[in-house]
């Protein structure tokens, strides 16, 4: 465990580029992200949020996005560098953040965060 996790289960959330859980390569974009892969440690489980609404949104993308990862409960954020209306939204929840590695999958992703290897978002 690294001093991030302190011996907390955690529920993460990864920009996605493909809904294939573990799997999935991170996008390298936020608002306009295909969806959002989420991983509970306690369960041991994957879900999808899907973006597809905002993938072509002529404009405010970055904030339903944001707003679509705060209300999933999660307490990591890991993807794509935030925008300033994105990092807004972001800013008011308690979630770090944390600028993942493109071309990596959520579990790659995943490794090097518990590795404390990831960069904070500030």
């Amino acid at each position: 465990m690294t001093k991030t996790t302190m011996g907390v289960k955690l529920k993460i959330i990864f920009s996605a580029s493909e809904n294939k859980g573990k799997d999935s390569l991170l996008d390298n974009r936020f608002g306009r992200a295909a969806g959002f892969a989420v991983y509970e440690e306690e369960t041991n489980q994957w879900s999808w949020i899907d973006n597809a609404s905002n993938v072509n949104a002529a404009g405010g993308a970055g904030v339903q996005a944001g707003q679509a990862v705060v209300n999933s409960g999660a307490e990591v954020y890991i993807g794509a560098q935030l925008g300033p209306k994105a990092m807004a939204v972001l800013a008011r929840s308690t979630m770090k953040l944390f600028a993942g590695v493109p071309g990596k999958t959520a579990r790659g992703n995943y490794e090097l965060f518990k590795a404390g290897k990831l960069e904070k978002i500030e």
